[in-house]
């Protein structure tokens, strides 16, 4: 394809490293259910090791994201807007610094688990690491997406795609609000401190799914505009 040829004559293509850019990103929020695994058991010493870990894997998601901004080339010849592309290393990377977040949330305070958020969170974890996965999935098609000069059937498939992510978001949406509500139902029995870091907590994971979406319709903005 001529898009291609063109990438290899001017600058090395940014669809890989930004494919390993958003594994990384991947790796780094697939850490965070184990964090409130061991919360929950009462193990502080692992909440700290699971913090500390997911703090690692953000920083090598930042090496990752600096690669991919290296390698943009400055030239006419990217095939999709240079800023476009930078908006979306930017919500990968915001996915990343959520789950680092949470990490140090976490080690802020020494908070009380309550049985009842058990459930309801764990159901919100699954809903937001489908949501991630997805976005993920989505980034991975984009070296076959740029083949096609953003059209046609893989264009199609693209926006399946997108728009499976914006259904799945919304289901995380629809989980996190019940649940706060849950929260904040047990109000007069969690200290004030913790029932802050808590609701904060609830919203880093949330906007892990709403960024990753944020990321996916930056996406369709290339489908549009091709």
């Amino acid at each position: 394809m001529m898009v291609r040829s063109i990438l290899g004559i001017f600058a090395e293509s940014p669809f890989g490293p930004l494919r390993e850019l958003a594994h990384r990103v991947r790796d780094c929020t697939h850490e965070v259910p184990a964090l409130f695994d061991a919360f929950f058991e009462g193990d502080y010493e692992a909440v700290h090791a699971k913090a500390e870990v997911i703090s690692d894997l953000e920083h090598e998601a930042d090496k990752a994201k600096d690669k991919v901004r290296d390698q943009l080339p400055r030239t006419l010849f990217l095939p999709v807007d240079r800023r476009d592309l930078l908006d979306v290393i930017s919500t990968l990377d915001a996915i990343s610094d959520c789950a680092e977040d949470v990490g140090i949330l976490f080690t802020l305070r020494k908070m009380e688990p309550h049985e009842e958020l058990v459930e309801p969170l764990g159901t919100l974890l699954d809903r937001v690491m489908k949501v991630v996965d997805q976005a993920v999935g989505i980034i991975d098609e984009l070296d076959v997406l740029v083949e096609a000069g953003f059209r046609g059937s893989e264009a199609a498939r693209v926006k399946e795609m997108i728009d499976e992510l914006n259904r799945l978001e919304h289901e995380a949406d629809v989980v996190q609000d019940d649940l706060a509500r849950r929260l904040f139902a047990l109000e007069d029995d969690i200290k004030p401190g913790s029932l802050f870091i808590w609701n904060k907590i609830l919203n880093k994971v949330g906007d892990m799914a709403n960024t990753s979406e944020k990321m996916g319709n930056r996406i369709r903005l290339f489908l549009a505009q091709s």
